[in-house]
């Protein structure tokens, strides 16, 4: 899993680099091609940003042309974010490959196999996505603190002895 991991983010760097743009921003252009069209705050929460600190992400993509903003259908107050056909292109310019060689990698399995493919992958998805998600969560503790910090933090109110050298 590790290696398959290493392998995706060094596939990750190399697409981005096609498309011209930064991993973040390659990432938030993933989200909203997978996702649909969402709202500036979806984005930034599917990222872990702040509302602020998406908008220069937005920005860079758009005036890339990869991405546009147009208003809500529903709420015309509400702005959504959603792919251009320029992102659709250089999807297929940039993918195109690895979908035929995947396509073709799966069809020599059978439909019970690829069952047991797709449950695998969903549950250690789901797995490594609840870990990040606890790691993300702030401690009771803060962090974690090694030497000389360490040691005072133990030692805070006691009294220290007085060296003689």
């Amino acid at each position: 899993m590790r290696s398959l991991s290493t392998e995706i983010d060094r596939l990750d760097q190399a697409a981005a680099n096609r498309y011209g743009l930064n991993r973040t921003d390659m990432r938030a252009l993933d989200i909203v091609g997978s996702a649909g069209p969402l709202t500036p705050t979806d984005l930034a929460a599917r990222l872990g940003f702040t509302t602020g600190g998406i908008t220069p992400v937005i920005d860079r993509l758009e005036r890339s042309g990869y991405l546009r903003r147009r208003p809500d259908t529903v709420d015309r107050r509400r702005l959504m974010l959603e792919i251009t056909d320029i992102t659709e292109a250089r999807d297929r310019e940039v993918f195109a490959g690895l979908i035929r060689q995947t396509t073709s990698m799966l069809n020599a399995y059978g439909d019970e196999e690829l069952l047991l493919i797709r449950d695998f992958l969903e549950r250690a998805r789901a797995l490594t996505a609840s870990y990040a998600d606890a790691l993300a969560e702030p401690t009771q503790t803060g962090p974690v603190q090694s030497g000389p910090e360490r040691r005072a933090s133990r030692n805070r109110g006691r009294s220290e002895p007085m060296s003689s050298s």
